[in-house]
């Protein structure tokens, strides 16, 4: 029980750092919106550090998430979690696919030193949060 307990504190920290990640990133786009161009991007590649919590978050949910599921069982996991836990499940791996795609965009983003991909950041930035705010509302159906 003390293990279950410790992976689940775990599994929110992760949450905490994944989740608030995307708040965080989606206010300083938000913030720099007034700025001029050449400030801006300045600005929102230095923020961009801030995506390795996001990064760290999802790794320690991973971790923690398939640990309390061998830890309880699978079959008993699956009973107990219902169709909801399918898709929150399902929302994880097409979170893990946006993320990936995102990591890479952010990559060639540093690497030009800003440019029209910017955008695309921006809407993947929303993209994940929904995404987050969705599988947290399925796994809060999932187990009550």
């Amino acid at each position: 029980m003390i293990l279950l307990s410790a992976l689940k504190f775990l599994h929110f920290i992760g949450l905490a750092l994944g989740v608030g990640t995307s708040f965080a990133m989606i206010a300083l786009g938000v913030a720099a919106r007034d700025l001029p161009a050449d400030e801006r991007t300045k600005f929102l590649l230095r923020t961009s550090a801030l995506r390795k919590n996001g990064s760290y978050g999802l790794a320690l949910l991973l971790l923690t998430g398939i640990a309390m599921f061998v830890v309880r069982g699978p079959a008993e996991t699956m009973r107990w979690g219902g169709g909801f836990l399918h898709l929150k499940l399902t929302l994880v791996v097409i979170l893990c696919g946006v993320f990936g795609y995102s990591q890479a965009v952010a990559k060639k983003v540093r690497l030009a030193g800003g440019g029209p991909l910017m955008a695309r950041l921006r809407t993947l930035g929303w993209v994940l949060l929904g995404l987050s705010v969705a599988i947290v509302a399925s796994a809060v159906a999932a187990f009550q």
